[in-house]
């Protein structure tokens, strides 16, 4: 739907184009006001049911007053009471205490936004709460081998030990996550940043004002959700047709009205040229794109989209790949009597190729265009900068391209505080498994849902929403929003009434039973499981039975084995995928029978078959970590190879390490490190058939 801008209040009056020397005018006198404050506390003015807090530095606050109180404004206007708060935190424990005493007041505060320079907790010992990030924090270096999160903000159960202050970075601290606090993450709130990468040229402060400006309109227009893109990116799981294929079904029951017209949904793949890059540049850049998902690899800040062996389209496409794999290599010859025996068979007898060919011109010019090619198979910051990135919601499920605490720069921002209509995008902090579940209870975006209410319930320690996280899609219909008032009123007010949630389990909505029985999930109520296995086995809806499955290993279920193995036999890839995880991590020999089959008949299935279900094998029957743990229990070994050893158990749950990691933990004559790390690595075994006999011992 093309985007209806409509002019409601004063305040948006002044970010129209029409009216921006006025609006330069009141930003300059208000910070000329506010210049000598040092702390700032503004209350909700408005009688609101929920609230939501502005967190700044003082100076991003004196430098962009006018335009934080014009955002303050429009949220107030949607009924979200806001406060603004401002102040230098040289210590982030002290503002994380300020915001859990401002969750104790009401109208209840549902979520907070860190804008500018908010000091940075880099999390230690807390790698069992990432999807995948498993770096030795003894052999690397802090700031490498530490998680930056601020569920240290917005996480209340958790609990922190600082380690100490960077050494050259004064906004980043070290935390240890204590073993006093939750081990599982549950924020009472959503968060976000608004941070503007280094990078970026200009005036910080002024590239700031202009997205709170955008920001301002994008709330008060009218867009509802029905125009999407997906793009998948080499090496990851869409390297699996079958996960391609898939795709569409389950979005279209996330996204049902981008599937009124074909024009309105966009899949993308990597096979489909050799240079995906103007292609996506293209698609970033349309003015009716609401949703953007990229799952693809990434860094902090390169977006990976193909490899140099994509798009061979043609037998010049084969020659010229052919040729580049061959003149590299000649780069060593000098043309020496010696050498010339063997470049004339070579050249004449192997490859057919002329002296011209391999000349020190012709390699020149070779590497040039390769180098320029190389360029064209990824998206750097350099290239996002000129872009006007116009989706406003994008997904990065990729490694590292939430990365706020890289001062030279990180993908997600550089496309948010650009130029386009960007208003949110979520992404992480560090590497992500490429089998995370990325569209958890997805479709409530969809419907008109605040953007940080659903990351709230989706949480990883690196996962991350950069931007504003009160943005919502308007609803497609009164009734759909009278729906998601209803929902939103049940997540903030009822997230722990089972009685609530039934309901929706039984809803003819198939959006509102996924969140309901994930919902259901984190109550403890009787007989939730066997309800999430009665829709595992019965529902029609591929979205429903996924989020069953995901709430069954949330409540560590003893139903859990027979939910896997009815999961390893259904249809959408995702489940079978999943259920192969959930087999190793229970390790009970009976799955292993299932999964032989699924290894069997799912040859089209890539990461289920030739990943996921052998490496349950591998577990279940332990024939792979036999030597891995001989060294365990080796005390002939120094302690640095046991501990080696040790740590494989962590992602690696197999049964027959339990007796020698429990002989350490129990040992008093074992080292208190080697202790602590055998202790630390049975602690992964929270789905095991085990447990009980970890727990007792």
């Amino acid at each position: 739907m093309k985007r209806i801008i409509t002019y409601m209040t004063a305040i948006a009056a002044a970010t129209a184009a029409a009216d921006a020397a006025a609006w330069q005018d009141m930003s300059s006198a208000v910070r000329e006001k506010t210049s000598a404050e040092d702390e700032v506390f503004v209350p909700c003015s408005r009688k609101c049911r929920t609230s939501f807090a502005i967190i700044a530095d003082i100076e991003t606050y004196r430098e962009c007053k006018a335009e934080i109180e014009a955002y303050r404004e429009v949220l107030e206007d949607e009924g979200l009471g806001t406060y603004i708060m401002a102040g230098d935190w040289d210590d982030p424990m002290e503002l994380r205490k300020q915001i859990i005493s401002l969750s104790e007041k009401k109208p209840v505060l549902e979520g907070i936004v860190l804008v500018g320079d908010i000091p940075i907790a880099m999390i230690r010992e807390g790698q069992h709460l990432t999807t995948a990030f498993k770096m030795d924090e003894e052999r690397f270096p802090e700031f490498e081998s530490s998680v930056a999160s601020d569920r240290f903000y917005d996480d209340f159960d958790l609990d922190f030990e600082l380690l100490g202050q960077d050494t050259t970075r004064s906004d980043v601290f070290y935390y240890r996550l204590s073993e006093k606090g939750a081990q599982t993450l549950r924020p009472e709130i959503y968060s976000a940043r608004m941070k503007v990468p280094g990078v970026m040229q200009g005036d910080r402060y002024g590239i700031l004002r202009d997205y709170l400006k955008k920001v301002v309109r994008a709330h008060i227009e009218q867009n509802v959700l029905d125009n999407m893109s997906y793009f998948a990116g080499h090496g990851y799981n869409s390297d699996c047709l079958t996960v391609w294929r898939q795709k569409p079904l389950v979005f279209r029951e996330n996204f049902p009205y981008c599937f009124d017209r074909s024009s309105h949904n966009r899949f993308l793949n990597f096979r489909e040229d050799r240079y995906m890059e103007d292609r996506l540049f293209n698609e970033l850049q349309r003015d009716s794109t609401d949703f953007f998902m990229f799952s693809e690899h990434g860094e902090y800040d390169t977006q990976y989209i193909s490899s140099s062996d994509t798009g061979i389209h043609s037998l010049e496409d084969a020659l010229d790949r052919l040729k580049g794999s061959i003149i590299p290599s000649f780069e060593k010859y000098r043309g020496t009597a010696d050498e010339e025996p063997f470049m004339k068979e070579v050249l004449d007898s192997v490859y057919h190729l002329s002296r011209e060919t391999v000349s020190d011109s012709a390699i020149a010019e070779f590497n040039r265009d390769a180098e320029i090619a190389a360029k064209k198979l990824n998206i750097t910051l350099d290239e996002i900068m000129k872009l006007k990135s116009n989706p406003r919601f994008i997904i990065f499920n990729a490694c590292y391209n939430g990365s706020f605490h890289r001062n030279d720069g990180y993908v997600a921002g550089c496309h948010v505080f650009g130029p386009g209509d960007c208003i949110i995008a979520q992404g992480n902090t560090v590497n992500v498994l490429q089998d995370k579940w990325e569209d958890k209870m997805l479709g409530i975006v969809s419907m008109g849902e605040r953007i940080g209410m659903w990351q709230r319930e989706i949480p990883y320690l690196e996962s991350h929403l950069i931007g504003d996280p009160t943005f919502r899609f308007t609803p497609h219909s009164e009734e759909e929003a009278g729906i998601v008032r209803q929902l939103h009123n049940d997540l903030i007010f009822n997230r722990d009434k089972a009685m609530v949630w039934k309901k929706y389990i039984k809803s003819d909505n198939h959006i509102l039973r996924a969140a309901g029985i994930s919902m259901l999930a984190g109550t403890a109520a009787e007989g939730a499981d066997a309800a999430a296995l009665g829709m595992l086995m019965d529902d029609c809806s591929p979205v429903v039975r996924m989020h069953a499955l995901d709430a069954l290993a949330k409540m560590k279920s003893a139903l859990l084995a027979e939910a896997v193995t009815a999961g390893l036999d259904d249809p959408y890839e995702m489940i079978v995928r999943t259920s192969c995880h959930l087999a190793g991590d229970i390790c009970d020999p009976s799955l292993a029978a299932p999964l032989e089959k699924t290894i069997e008949e799912h040859p089209d299935m890539v990461r289920v078959s030739g990943i996921a279900a052998g490496n349950a094998l591998d577990v279940i029957n332990g024939k792979k970590y036999t030597e891995t743990e001989e060294r365990l229990c080796d005390r002939d070994l120094p302690d640095s190879k046991r501990r080696s050893a040790l740590r494989s158990f962590r992602n690696s749950n197999t049964a027959g390490a339990v007796p020698g990691l429990i002989s350490i933990v129990t040992d008093a004559t074992e080292s208190e490190s080697l202790r602590r790390d055998a202790c630390e690595a049975l602690g992964w075994y929270s789905l095991s058939v085990e447990r009980e006999r970890i727990t007792a011992a």
